[in-house]
This record gives C-alpha cells, structure tokens and sequence, in this order.
C-alpha cells in the first residue's frame, strides 16, 4: 500500500469535511438549511474515504462496501438542491421532499439483493455493476449520476436566479443576502459533472483518461472544502430575525409556492387577489411618498419592506403593490432611487466636499462601495467621482 499525494489530498479534505459537518450540526444547525449542508458535506467525506480506499488498494476486501458508498451520490445531489431552497425559502420540511432520495433508495435496494444473492466477490461485481468499466451496469450507474446531477444543479441555477431577482422585492440592501457564492458553488459543481462526463466517455473508448476519475475526485475534493466554509461563514445571517421575517414572505410577494421554479408572474397576477382598490392604492402612494421626504426612512441601510409598512400602518403586500403597479418599481430601485438622489445633492454641496466618496454612500443608506457605484452609475450613466467633477463647480 503507498499513499500519494493525490490520496493525501482526499484523506484530508475528507477529515476537514466530518470536522466540519460535525461543528455545523453543534453549531450552526439552527438554521434549517444548514441541517442539509451538514449532511451533503458527512456524506461526500464518505465518499472520499471510499474514493481513497479504491486507490490504496482495498477494494476488493471492502467490495461489499463500495457499491454502498457510491450509491451515496444519488442521496447528496438532492442535498444540493434542498439546501439551496430551504436557504432562499424558509418552510418547513415538504412531504414530497423525500421523493428527491427515491434513486439512493432504489439503488441500494439493488445493491442489497446483489449482496444476498452473489455473496462471492466475482459473481457479485460481475453481476451488479459488471466485472470490468466498459459493461453496461458500470456504465448505467455512471451515466444515471451524470444525469441526476445535470437535472438538480441546472434547477438549482435556476432558482438562485429567481432569488437574486425576489429579494429586490423585500429587501433595499441586498448586499448580506446575496447568494453568488452558492451559485458559483453550484457551477463548480456542474463543472465537475462535465468533467466526470468527459472521464465517462474516454473510459467509453478504452482510454483512462485521468487515471481512475481522479481529476473529478480532486474536484469533489475541493467542492468539499468550497461549500463548507462558505456555507458557514455566509449563510448564518440568514439565521436573523429580521431577515428571515423577510424571506418568508417572498412566496406570499412573488405569488409562488416554495421552490417553485417558474418564470416571475406579472403584477396582475401577483395582485389579482389582494383586494386593493385603486382609492386606497391612490392614498397609500400619498402617505408613501410624504413619508419619504419628510422623514427619509431611505437613509437606514436595513430598511425593508416590512419595517417600511409598519411605519405607514399598511400590510407589506399592499406597499408592495403600491410600489409595483403604481410607481412601476421594486422595492429596491425604489428605495434607491432616493439613495442616489441623496448621495447626489451631497457630492456637489460646497460644505460636503472634504467628505471622501464613501463617507457620502454610507451617509446616503448604502452599505458597501460597490453597490453604491453600481446603483450610481445605473442612475446617473457615471460614476460619483465624475458626477462631483462635473457638476460640483456649478
């Protein structure tokens, strides 16, 4: 037995991957969608454990052992997925839930009856899943987690995508919010199903590729380490009251179910049921609008939908489709607008002009520099180095 670097790799990323799914579990597992991160990050350890036991040279005498760790990735896939929307939708547990393990289910019933019924090494590889990579049971299994995998990560793209769009609708700063590490996670991760497609295939035409799909397992590896420490150090202000109030009312505000996938409904859609009529949408954007002039709520950085609705006395629904149908925004570019228009008297005002650029967004209720230039600039057509160069002097 010799153990390479490669292998090192595996083993430690392995070992970091239970430390942290343990301290997830003790730590962090209050937040429910952290429950599936721990468990996706336990289950791919054991899969490295098994990943590493092949190339030591264990397999043969752990081979009943393989075929159940392996299986393991139909049931982690699904955990992808699940911890991306109960992260972006707070709900309880859906019953059909349990229907996305179906495939681990049936695999490892598979595997159980090849256990029983071809107790003898030989017989039990060359039965359940082929004595060598080029029959068809190994090809199955490899091509139905290709599959698998493509399905839930291109769903789960596409879900974050909507949740970047929903949260303009409940939140004014989305900066603490914003999930762009998890949708670039979930590339990763459909880089390293195409990657493991392209192993598939030359190992198709009798060519090992990467020796023993090891450039995907390094991938896995990496993946491991990816998911685990930004899931923690990202995901935990979701946890917060005033966040997680927010969040749960994107269904009720997007008029979509939890996890629904579907392209956003128009205003008429969203609103057909709300019962507002237009005198009353009429009064509403009065109080709004006197409201943001006289006492500029626009300037908390934290200001959302909700805390705005308490300070008008009107349910968060019917604000937002105030700001919708009658102002033709979100809640985010509306609250913005007024940012900017802020930050735009400042930077030209004599008295204001020792104030550094920054020091004119955060008085102006943004909270970073970078969604204070982009929503500038959005705005404005320039920057607000270049807006105080040109119009200061006026």
């Amino acid at each position: 037995m010799s153990i390479g670097l490669i292998d090192l790799i595996i083993l430690l990323a392995a070992a970091q991957g239970i430390f942290l799914s343990v301290l997830i579990f003790h730590k962090h597992g209050r937040l429910f969608a952290n429950r599936f991160l721990g468990t996706l990050i336990l289950l791919y350890s054991l899969l490295l454990l098994n990943l590493l036991i092949g190339d030591v040279g264990y397999s043969d005498t752990y081979y009943h052992l393989v075929p159940l760790t392996v299986g393991l990735a139909f049931f982690m896939i699904p955990l992808h997925y699940l911890y991306a929307k109960y992260l972006i939708r707070y709900a309880r547990f859906q019953p059909g839930d349990w229907l996305h393990f179906l495939p681990f289910l049936i695999w490892e019933s598979f595997f159980l009856v090849g256990v029983l019924v071809w107790p003898d090494r030989p017989a039990f590889w060359a039965r359940l899943i082929g004595s060598n990579r080029q029959e068809v049971g190994f090809i199955l299994f490899h091509w139905l987690i290709i599959l698998q995998g493509s399905i839930y990560l291109s769903i789960t793209v596409r879900g974050l995508r909507r949740y970047s769009r929903d949260i303009k609708v409940v939140f004014s700063s989305i900066e603490k919010v914003r999930l762009d590490w998890l949708t670039y996670i979930t590339y990763m991760a459909l880089g390293v199903i195409t990657i493991f497609f392209i192993e598939n295939l030359f190992l198709l035409g009798g060519v090992n590729l990467t020796g023993n799909f090891t450039l995907s397992s390094v991938l896995v590896a990496i993946y491991v380490y990816a998911i685990g420490y930004l899931g923690l150090s990202k995901s935990e202000v979701f946890a917060l009251p005033e966040i997680a109030a927010s969040l749960r009312r994107l269904p009720e505000l997007t008029a979509s179910p939890v996890g629904d996938m579907e392209e956003q409904p128009t205003s008429q859609e969203k609103y057909e049921k709300s019962g507002l009529t237009p005198k009353k949408a009429e009064e509403y954007q009065s109080r709004l609008l006197d409201l943001m002039e006289k006492e500029t709520p626009y300037l908390d950085g934290d200001l959302t939908l909700s805390s705005l609705a308490d300070r008008l006395s009107i349910s968060p629904h019917n604000l937002s489709e105030v700001i919708n149908t009658c102002l033709g925004q979100n809640f985010f570019d509306f609250v913005n607008r007024y940012r900017v228009e802020k930050a735009k008297q400042d930077l030209i005002d004599p008295a204001k002009q020792h104030l550094k650029i920054l020091a004119v967004a955060y008085d102006a209720g943004f909270n970073s520099k970078s969604s204070f230039y982009a929503i500038f600039n959005k705005h404005t057509g320039m920057t607000p180095a270049e807006y105080r160069v040109r119009f200061g002097s006026q």
